[in-house]
């Protein structure tokens, strides 16, 4: 099983797949004010976002679908100073995606 995408006319911006998919498949876009199915692959078909979708714009198909690795992501190596910058600088961008999320 995987969840799909239905409908992204019927996706109603209330971001709750986003907060709630915990292999962090969606973002959410605040230019088009609709979460995307940002990384796929990830998807362990739990359902948690099919449940939680407010405005019934994702499915479970019984079709299960393979994603390539992108060549961007296959020839990338992240090293342990990397990881370390990403992990520190993560609470700044929350704090400015949290500001921008109010000030719209």
């Amino acid at each position: 099983m995987s969840v799909q995408r239905y409908d992204l006319n019927a996706c109603i911006g209330c971001e709750s797949c986003v907060t709630i998919c915990p292999m962090d498949v969606f973002r959410f876009d605040y230019d088009q004010m609709k979460s995307v199915m940002a990384y796929p692959e990830n998807c362990q078909s739990c359902g948690q976002c099919y449940v939680n979708c407010q405005g019934r714009s994702l499915i479970i198909s019984d079709n299960m679908f393979g994603y390539a690795i992108t060549s961007y992501r296959a020839t990338t190596t992240a090293t342990h100073a990397d990881v370390e910058a990403a992990i520190k600088a993560q609470p700044a961008k929350s704090a400015k995606a949290a500001e921008e999320k109010k000030a719209s």
